[in-house]
């Protein structure tokens, strides 16, 4: 290749980064139809764009490159789905990330984003039983913990700031949540299987059941808390701009005793949510 037919230096990126991104590999990628439209010289000649070293060919060199891309990959997706990768067991968990990166590539500048799509990719891909859909949940609530670690910080409400509002204000009132706040109506008890898990123990695989959980930060913390319906429910009208009365009618209607036992319950719920400081502002 003489000087002049060299290519340009955003040729060869834009070649280089379609050979590392293949998932089969350095040889796959040289002879793939994107890398042969970008640089066509390079399927009969490689050495002549990238010099084989004393020790290694030129596809050997760029191969290190293409397996250090998608080790990478892997190794994030395991950091952000430990508990998943536990129910699923290794072979699993790798064989479905794999799947998960072939179908959706990076394709930011960043690696926050990289694994938004995978609970729902298992949910779809993942064999049919109790084990694949506990593992789907509890890659639900661990997902939540990223969003939620790198949600926006907002300053939370007072305890003052709450007792001000009266029963009075609850028809025009909307209470505002954290940003760094999920709300997860799961199939089956995940947080709890996560709790005990994470506790050493060995719990037996449940049984689905419907649970609901929030996954919240507090004074740079995650938590994850299990919910009530009626609480969770409630939350969840407030999310969608509900007022707090309709909120709370829409809610807890279905819940049976007196006025006195449901304004007790009540209590108890925004004594908890304000205490975890999951409420930012009060619009009126």
């Amino acid at each position: 290749m003489s000087l002049r037919d060299e290519p340009r230096l955003d040729t060869l990126e834009r070649w280089m980064q379609e050979i590392v991104m293949h998932p089969d590999g350095a040889v796959a990628g040289v002879r793939a139809a994107p890398a042969r439209r970008i640089l066509p010289v390079a399927v009969g000649k490689l050495e002549k764009v990238v010099l084989p070293s004393k020790s290694l060919s030129s596809i050997e060199r760029l191969d290190i490159y293409a397996h250090m891309y998608y080790a990478r990959l892997l190794e994030i997706l395991g950091d952000e789905y430990p508990t998943t990768r536990q129910i699923l067991g290794n072979e699993a968990f790798w064989k479905a990330s794999r799947r998960f990166l072939e179908r959706n590539p990076s394709r930011q500048r960043t690696l926050n984003h990289l694994s938004d799509r995978f609970p729902a990719f298992l949910s779809r891909h993942l064999p049919p039983g109790g084990r694949s859909g506990l593992a789907t949940d509890v890659a639900r609530i661990e997902r939540a913990m990223e969003d939620v670690h790198d949600a926006p910080q907002a300053e939370p409400l007072t305890a003052a700031e709450f007792t001000a509002i009266g029963p009075a204000q609850w028809q025009y009132v909307k209470l505002r949540l954290v940003p760094a706040l999920r709300l997860l109506d799961l199939r089956f008890p995940a947080n709890e299987y996560m709790n005990a898990l994470r506790a050493g123990k060995k719990p037996r695989l449940p049984r689905p059941r419907a649970t609901f959980a929030i996954v919240y930060r507090r004074d740079f913390r995650l938590f994850r808390r299990d919910q009530e319906p009626g609480q969770f429910r409630l939350l969840a009208a407030l999310a969608r701009g509900r007022t707090l009365e309709e909120a709370v009618r829409k809610s807890v209607s279905r819940r049976g005793g007196d006025a006195d036992t449901l304004a007790a319950t009540l209590g108890t719920w925004f004594r908890e949510w304000a205490a975890a400081g999951i409420f930012c502002a009060i619009d009126r």
